[in-house]
């Protein structure tokens, strides 16, 4: 195995530092490892790891133990080095949990003099309005949730999903002139002390952190296709300790949210009601997943799991009626994450009564996601097989992108923006 201190001789070496990535999972259950290799537009997995948790290291999606996230992920990490004799020093983190929000915010703005050319003063005045609209939002809404007056809430990523010069849609709004001009800009925020966290793991395993994503938005960017982003899908990733969901609807991510109900609940399930350690009940409900129980034993089993089935996508309905807001919602359901595969999770998505409590126009469809359906991300080792390794491969995807991402026009004058109001 690879030790921290040779990771800290080999991290800076060769003319290829930037080209590549570590994509880390940090998951309830498992930490996921990705080694990625940026080629173009597209990235190539090297090398791939899953090192499960101990039980008491995340709560709900939240570190707990952080030393203990440190070993783990110092497993996973090394396992996947080994494979491809590559150690990173680049890293994207997934971060998930219940009080990371993510959310759209768009700003109107009458321009006075629609003759005149919109310039870069315009426009950095433009987007320090959306940012501090989408402050107070976030801050409000976690304020309310904890039932605490004052929140210390840390945006950790920002992206300007859309703009439209009197109605007509532009990359780059700098010499357009008009009378109106609409900025839509999507942020996520979480509590300083999670954020904090992460930060603390990536340093103590000496990686720069080039980014912190939430994964459900991660989830959704590598997953979607054009007729996705044209047509709008739900993307809903069953991971041990939360669900969470990514809403894409009028072309781009408007809003994710994550909720403390996960894998986890069905295997303590188990584990009452069979009279069976923690540990059975795991290996029962993933035979049970993968369709290798006996017929009684699988009846039996679902019995059990029915009822917690069924408040998983009560919750998945509660969260979209928010996140909604009384607009039409896409009747394309993806599904991601250990827990889609489970037969009592699906059958309730596809049997409960979506259009009769929801602004749907008409059922909605069920389609578990796979790793073959990931966009821009190439697997050569063969180990990503199934719905749990579809978050590392987004955290892998966002990698890739973000390069790209940082030439585009409107980056640079965001960065000017955040750094102004030292966020």
């Amino acid at each position: 195995m690879i030790k921290i201190k040779d990771r800290i001789k080999r991290l800076r070496r060769g003319a290829d530092y930037e080209n590549y990535y570590t994509a880390l999972d940090i998951g309830t259950e498992y930490i996921k490892a990705l080694v990625v290799k940026r080629e173009g537009r597209n990235g190539v997995v090297l090398g791939a790891s899953r090192q499960r948790q101990e039980i008491t290291d995340m709560q709900g999606g939240v570190p707990a133990n952080i030393q203990g996230i440190i070993d783990s992920c110092d497993r996973a990490m090394s396992q996947a080095e080994d494979m491809c004799d590559t150690i990173p020093g680049q890293a994207v983190i997934g971060i998930a949990g219940e009080q990371v929000k993510g959310l759209s915010t768009t700003v109107t703005i009458p321009r006075a003099d629609p003759n005149l050319k919109i310039n870069e003063v315009e426009l950095l005045q433009t987007l320090q309005l959306v940012q501090k609209r989408a402050m107070r939002e976030a801050q409000h809404a976690m304020s309310l949730e904890l039932g605490v007056p004052d929140v210390n809430v840390k945006l950790i990523n920002s992206a300007v999903t859309g703009v439209r010069i009197d109605g007509y849609v532009v990359n780059d709004p700098s010499g357009f002139q008009g009378r109106t001009m609409v900025i839509t800009v999507f942020n996520t925020f979480a509590p300083l002390t999670h954020v904090g966290a992460l930060q603390t793991i990536a340093s103590e395993l000496d990686l720069e952190l080039i980014a912190t994503v939430a994964e459900p938005y991660a989830m959704a960017r590598c997953a979607a296709t054009d007729e996705v982003y044209d047509f709008g899908g739900i993307f809903i990733d069953i991971g041990g300790g939360t669900t969470d969901i990514a809403l894409i609807r009028n072309g781009g991510v408007e809003g994710t949210r994550m909720f403390p109900i996960g894998g986890r609940v069905f295997t303590k399930k188990l584990a009452s009601r069979f009279g069976i350690s923690f540990a059975d009940a795991e290996a029962v409900k993933l035979r049970h997943s993968k369709g290798e129980l006996p017929v009684e034993h699988a009846e039996k089993v679902t019995a059990v799991l029915a009822r917690d089935a069924e408040v998983l996508v009560e919750g998945v309905a509660i969260t979209l009626q928010e996140m909604s807001k009384g607009d039409r919602l896409p009747t394309a359901i993806y599904l991601a994450g250990g827990g889609s595969a489970l037969p009592e999770v699906r059958n309730q998505l596809q049997a409960f009564r979506w259009e009769d409590k929801l602004p749907f126009a008409r059922t909605p469809t069920v389609n578990v996601l796979r790793p073959i359906d990931i966009r821009g991300i190439y697997d050569s080792t063969g180990l990503l097989l199934d719905g749990q390794d579809i978050t590392p491969m987004g955290l892998a995807y966002h990698a890739i992108q973000q390069q790209s991402e940082e030439q585009a026009p409107l980056f640079g004058l965001m960065r000017k923006v955040l750094k102004v109001m030292k966020v």
